[in-house]
């Protein structure tokens, strides 16, 4: 009681109330955080925090951006706006520009925070007089090898060349990624989350011009905040190729690390177990897949792959998408991670391909004996790991 009180009267104190919602400035929002709530804390009412960007950390993807502000332009990170949704057709936010963004308060490692707040008005656009540098894909990377780690350039570059992979298929906000190799020594330049001008995906094989700032992520350069159009459509055929597990990882095997394959694979196999559960909201799940269960080798995973129900581990099924070769450097915490897996792809119980190929589900069921959970299928019992114990 005594925290909802501190927090209208520091709303009353706010500097302006009007018939939307009460008005802080950053400095205000700050102070609220750091005085009425604890660290990972946050408040139940909406407000409206007015400020001009000082840090952009990100341009828009999936309609969200996010970005620091204060109350004077600079380079103070007094609030921070963690993913905020963006104004729908709106241009991403740059360091000057001037918002009222909504959201709830959170204090979060003693700083103030919106978490998926709203970019309500964007009041003032700083005025950016935008130098395009027409370059190559390989002085784009190596201008980007000479940046540190996350820094970006202020200019923007432009690029045209062919699209060797698709890292990430095109989203209902018109962004895609993808690759583009250089031609003298085979390093690979990435556009990342990029606006497609009219609405249109690039593909395997197509011409495209590219336009954004040149950003290093880790061993990554990639050309971020930007835009990029098909100037010319190639002739790659895709396949659709039905395998099993073994097959599914012997071809992501064939694929250079974080790279996503030119076909569509129906694989086929067991969940053998379950790496992150059925998600109701989300519709997805994740889990290994393997050919035998008597033998699981937890090197393919079926990753956020869409269902509407949950896959209990012996089940057989069919996971839809492109093979991606997904790889991990090992850290002091945390060993290698070296698979192949089908990302946000589809999930069968059933072949796909076509109906004279369906196969009945073998379903699977769960068991609980003195507290541990058993999988029971073919009349034979399993740990959750997929040996057999009985």
């Amino acid at each position: 009681m005594k925290k909802i009180f501190l927090f209208c009267a520091a709303l009353v104190a706010a500097i302006n109330i009007n018939a939307d919602l009460p008005e802080m400035t950053c400095a205000q929002a700050k102070q609220y955080a750091l005085d009425n709530l604890q660290s990972g804390e946050t408040a139940t009412d909406s407000v409206a925090v007015i400020g001009y960007v000082t840090k952009d950390y990100s341009g828009i993807s999936r309609g969200q951006q996010r970005f620091s502000m204060d109350d004077v332009k600079g380079s103070v990170e007094t609030f921070h706006c963690y993913y905020a949704n963006m104004p729908a057709g709106e241009a991403a936010l740059n360091v000057g520009d001037k918002v009222k963004v909504k959201g709830l308060i959170a204090n979060y490692n003693g700083g103030a925070q919106f978490k998926n707040g709203d970019v309500d008005v964007i009041i003032e656009r700083v005025t950016i007089n935008i130098d395009t540098i027409p370059s190559n894909v390989c002085e784009v990377i190596e201008e980007g090898e000479s940046l540190n780690d996350q820094e970006k350039t202020s200019d923007y570059f432009t690029v045209e060349a062919v699209v060797s992979s698709v890292k990430t298929e095109m989203n209902e906000y018109g962004q895609e990624s993808f690759w583009m190799v250089c031609e003298t020594n085979e390093k690979e330049l990435q556009a990342y989350n990029v606006v497609m001008e009219d609405n249109s995906a690039a593909e395997v094989g197509d011409r495209v011009f590219v336009i954004g700032k040149i950003q290093k992520y880790g061993t990554t350069i990639e050309l971020v905040s930007g835009s990029a159009k098909v100037l010319e459509k190639g002739q790659v055929v895709v396949d659709t190729l039905l395998v099993n597990v073994a097959q599914a990882v012997a071809a992501g095997r064939e694929l250079a690390q974080g790279k996503t394959s030119i076909d569509i694979y129906v694989v086929e196999g067991y969940a053998d177990s379950i790496a992150f559960a059925f998600s109701e909201a989300s519709q997805n799940m994740s889990f290994y897949m393997c050919d035998d269960m008597e033998n699981p080798t937890y090197d393919f995973e079926a990753y956020k792959v869409s269902t509407t129900q949950d896959v209990p581990v012996g089940t057989k099924v069919y996971v839809m998408g492109k093979l991606y070769h997904y790889y991990k450097a090992a850290t002091n915490e945390k060993p290698e991670v070296d698979l192949i897996e089908i990302s946000e792809g589809k999930l069968f119980f059933y072949n796909p391909l076509g109906i004279e190929n369906i196969v009945l589900t073998e379903k699977a069921q769960k068991v609980v004996v003195d507290g541990v959970v058993y999988i029971i299928r073919d009349n034979k019992m399993f740990n959750t790991l997929g040996t057999q114990v009985k």
